[in-house]
């Protein structure tokens, strides 16, 4: 078999990558960014309150949390629901208590299913943000593009009927993409996503539809894969937490501009009675060390648009 000339053509090939999505960037060198207050580090608490089906799809991949044994798996499925009615409300005391805001990152189907959960989230002042319509719908290269339009599309109206257009930010469920989802997000009209968990900074994110702010969402530092994947200790999880604080406070110390802090906690892994008292011990931490801004996922990417040329 002869290949074609063309086979090694690579027009998107650029210094590190085969997209055009972005620039090619190095975080030393880039413009400093400034917090309110003069804080050096952001804190963003993304929660992900997340809805999943008991008779969820195993392919392309079984999203972390998903059901692991066969229909009905009532043990699967009661332990996601713990963390909607139980969990979440022990994370919003530990939150409420020390002045710390949270970003929602919810399945929209939550809106349906959970209503009172809505209504308490609104009124404990976090963020909603849309995850998908529900962890049972992946994007992925396989989904055709008109369903996964129509999955964007049921997903916005069922939290914009219940939030309102304080939804702007989207994270797809599991970190799940298809190529083309970011240009459908954001015709959709949201403004940032968190899907890349390539970077420690927000950045420009170029679509078909617009630009998007892309949110540093680390999936190393998530409880997801620290306590599910890895079954480490919860200490473990905390004390990588506060390691990771302690090396971007010192380097916004060094460079004179400001970091992001996330946190990647699940209501039904963090929530439990046995993790609770840890969680707010690390936030208890990270305040003590002063220099911390507590804030949304869109108060933040809206802190370091105005500061982009």
């Amino acid at each position: 078999m002869t290949l074609p000339a063309s086979y090694t053509d690579y027009p998107l090939r650029k210094r590190a990558m085969d997209h055009d999505r972005y620039p090619y960037r190095i975080l030393p060198r880039t413009s400093p960014v400034t917090w309110p207050g003069g804080a050096r580090v952001a804190l963003w608490v993304a929660v992900h309150a997340g809805w999943f089906p008991m008779d969820m799809p195993t392919k392309p991949f079984i999203a972390p949390g998903g059901m692991e044994r066969p229909y009905p798996s009532y043990w699967d499925f009661t332990q996601r629901d713990y963390g909607n009615r139980i969990g979440i409300y022990r994370m919003m005391k530990a939150m409420e208590a020390r002045g710390v805001k949270g970003t929602a990152l919810l399945s929209a189907a939550l809106a349906r299913e959970y209503p009172v959960l809505m209504d308490d989230i609104a009124a404990a002042g976090w963020e909603p943000a849309c995850a998908g319509l529900d962890m049972g719908h992946l994007h992925h290269g396989g989904v055709a593009e008109a369903d996964e339009r129509a999955w964007i599309d049921e997903a916005r109206s069922l939290l914009h009927g219940h939030f309102g257009d304080t939804v702007t930010g989207w994270h797809s469920p599991a970190h799940s993409e298809s190529a083309r989802t970011p240009d459908l997000v954001a015709g959709a009209g949201f403004t940032w996503t968190s899907g890349w968990a390539n970077d420690d900074m927000p950045y420009a994110f170029a679509t078909a539809a617009g630009t998007l702010t892309a949110m540093p969402l680390s999936q190393d530092l998530s409880d997801q894969r620290m306590l599910l994947q890895q079954h480490m200790a919860t200490e473990d999880f905390t004390a990588a937490i506060l390691a990771a604080h302690a090396t971007l406070d010192a380097e916004a110390r060094a460079t004179g501009g400001g970091r992001v802090l996330t946190l990647s906690v699940t209501p039904w892994l963090m929530g439990q009675p046995h993790r609770i008292r840890a969680f707010g011990a690390m936030l208890d931490a990270i305040l003590a060390h002063g220099g911390v801004w507590s804030a949304t996922g869109s108060a933040i990417a809206d802190a370091w648009r105005t500061q982009q040329a």
